[in-house]
């Protein structure tokens, strides 16, 4: 029986709601990605604040999206003519 360890690694990417083509494009681009590395062992897990529920956290959704982001391997930021206070939040805490 042969076992295969697959390494996953965790990108968080931040940006704002007004780029979610890019968002998209770039999910797109990960998956390409993953199935070239599958053979290498290596898993690309994409994580964004889309993934998150709309419930209200005690603490606030952005402390939430903080927690996953510190689970994180690699933090990408996407930005356009400005950055926003939540990822800028992000960025910091990355």
């Amino acid at each position: 029986m042969h076992f295969c360890l697959v390494k996953t690694i965790r990108i968080f990417l931040a940006s704002s709601s007004e780029l979610k083509p890019e968002r998209i494009v770039f999910e797109q681009n990960l998956s390409r990605q993953n199935k070239r590395w599958k053979e290498r062992g290596i898993f690309l897990e994409l994580v964004h604040w889309e993934d998150h529920d709309d419930a209200v956290h005690p603490d606030g959704k952005q402390a939430d999206y903080n927690r996953s982001l510190e689970g994180c391997d690699i933090l990408v930021v996407l930005y356009w003519t400005k950055v926003g206070r939540y990822t800028r939040e992000e960025f910091e805490t990355g």
